[in-house]
């Protein structure tokens, strides 16, 4: 079998699909039905015409076998005798008259007339002219013959009838082939289309047929890949042989191997295979992997370094500011009264380091598993930030103002760091700041506003304050914490952004999904 698209054999519908996928596979068209050829020469008339003519042949000849007896009848009388003799002829040709009116002008197949009209016309010639012979030979014996031509007649209505049988079968027989045809073509639009490589063998595990996927897979032509063999691309620690029987024993097969192209380089390869689609013909859809499994290969390295970072943090670097902020109490009532603002700020700055190490660790760690059971009261994070920037920032003034029922959202503990970035980011750039802080509920969100009255941003620097990914800031401007407050905001399923405020400073939004509470539950 030739890799290449198409090949030489003609399809025919007779023919069987099982010994060859070739036969399958070529798109060469072929000629259905008894009359396959001769409807192909008429295959440049409109549909509409070959109804037409093909139904307008069937009802002639019908009304040709009725008006014989009729006109015979007429002029020598009725007889029951006559009657009784013309009664089947006259059936013959009201059924042909009524299968022609529904070739020609009540049904929707253009091919079923035309053929019909074929078969009709032959059976009436041949059996007429069969007869006419055996009349001949029978009146050159000496022999008499009584009625001949409505002996002829009779016969030719048989064989009209006959011929209306046929290609009932013939046309059947097209319907078929066209279905076939169908199938044969999605199967290969498939077969050649699809981005996974798809390679068919046979009992013996050579390849009979391959895509253009599979060839770039293997690295080779469609012609060099067909024949050869699949332990022909194993690696030498695959059991090929116990496997391929295995695999044909129990009709199907999922894995990985690893193959081994010509060129030397070994890819990764899942595979699912089914045996016998056709008899003796194995299917196969290989999927290279290697790119994925080493991806994975280094997330599993990048964990094992999250992890590492996460125990680093929790032991030394957490543990030893926890202990230097025990010593600055321990040494708190020891110092004069003009050392304790520097023993403030220290403590100070050491809360922060501690607030900043446990974010860190909490983004490092995996929460997703718990996602949908995360619910919080969006006033306790909040109130708690408000106040804490307020003790750190005296000199700033923030307006709260909450709503007066409790509403739960769809978010945890860290939720008032959040918050909390929000909050610094507004005071810390501006002096003698205002900050206003709201709440809105909407029945599946609920949004939080942080307004700030100072310098503000420019346009186009607000718009790429959460522009892209989080932690993937290359810009100085924006702030540490603000990609924090992406991240989490993501994790919440929520959504963040800013904009400018009115008449100045900024607006920072954060919409959280709304979340029920254990009175709502």
């Amino acid at each position: 079998m030739s890799g290449e698209h198409g090949g030489s054999d003609e399809t025919t519908v007779g023919r069987s699909v099982g010994t060859d996928l070739s036969d399958l596979l070529d798109d060469t068209p072929g000629h259905a039905g008894l009359t396959g050829r001769v409807a192909a020469v008429v295959d440049g008339i409109a549909p509409v015409w070959r109804r037409r003519i093909g139904g307008g042949a069937v009802t002639g000849i019908g009304t040709v076998l009725i008006g014989i007896p009729l006109f015979h009848l007429f002029r020598h009388g009725a007889t029951v005798d006559a009657i009784v003799g013309d009664t089947l002829p006259i059936i013959f040709g009201l059924i042909l008259i009524a299968a022609g009116v529904w070739l020609g002008w009540m049904g929707d197949d253009d091919v079923a007339p035309l053929v019909t009209a074929f078969w009709v016309t032959v059976g009436l010639g041949l059996t007429g002219v069969v007869t006419l012979y055996f009349l001949a030979l029978h009146v050159a014996h000496g022999h008499v013959v009584e009625s001949p031509w409505f002996l002829v007649y009779d016969v030719s209505a048989t064989g009209a009838m006959a011929g209306l049988l046929i290609s009932r079968y013939d046309v059947r027989s097209r319907h078929r082939h066209r279905r076939l045809s169908q199938r044969e073509r999605q199967l290969r639009a498939v077969f050649e289309g699809t981005l996974d490589a798809l390679v068919i063998t046979d009992d013996e595990g050579r390849y009979v047929a391959a895509n253009p996927a599979a060839a770039d897979l293997f690295g080779l032509s469609r012609s060099e890949l067909v024949g050869e063999h699949i332990a022909d691309f194993a690696s030498e620690s695959e059991e090929f042989g116990a496997q391929w029987e295995q695999f044909r024993a129990e009709g199907e097969a999922r894995g990985e191997f690893e193959l081994v192209r010509p060129d030397g380089e070994t890819r990764i390869v899942a595979f699912a295979a089914t045996a016998n689609v056709l008899p003796g013909r194995h299917l196969s859809a290989l999927r290279d992997v290697t790119e994925q499994i080493e991806h994975e290969r280094e997330l599993g390295q990048e964990r094992a370094r999250v992890e590492f970072l996460n125990r680093l943090l929790r032991h030394n670097v957490l543990n030893g500011m926890n202990l230097v902020l025990a010593k600055l109490d321990i040494l708190d009532p020891a110092l004069p009264d003009d050392r304790r603002d520097d023993l403030s700020v220290a403590r100070h700055r050491s809360e922060e380091i501690v607030d900043l190490i446990q974010t860190a660790r909490r983004l490092a760690t995996d929460v997703s598993a718990e996602v949908d059971e995360r619910s919080i009261r969006v006033s306790g994070p909040l109130i708690d930030a408000v106040e804490s920037v307020r003790g750190t920032y005296p000199d700033a003034t923030i307006e709260c103002d909450l709503p007066a029922d409790e509403v739960w959202v769809h978010a945890d503990g860290m939720l008032e760091t959040v918050f909390d970035h929000l909050l610094t980011n507004a005071v810390e750039h501006n002096d003698d700041v205002c900050v206003s802080v709201g709440v809105t509920v909407a029945p599946e969100t609920v949004s939080i506003t942080v307004a700030d009255d100072g310098e503000g941003m420019p346009p186009a620097r607000l718009a790429q304050l959460f522009e892209g990914e989080e932690f993937t800031h290359t810009r100085d401007w924006g702030g540490f914490g603000l990609s924090i407050v992406q991240a989490l905001v993501q994790e919440y399923d929520g959504d963040v952004w800013a904009d400018a405020n009115e008449p100045s400073g900024t607006v920072f939004h954060v919409e959280l999904p709304r979340s029920e509470g254990p009175d709502d539950a």
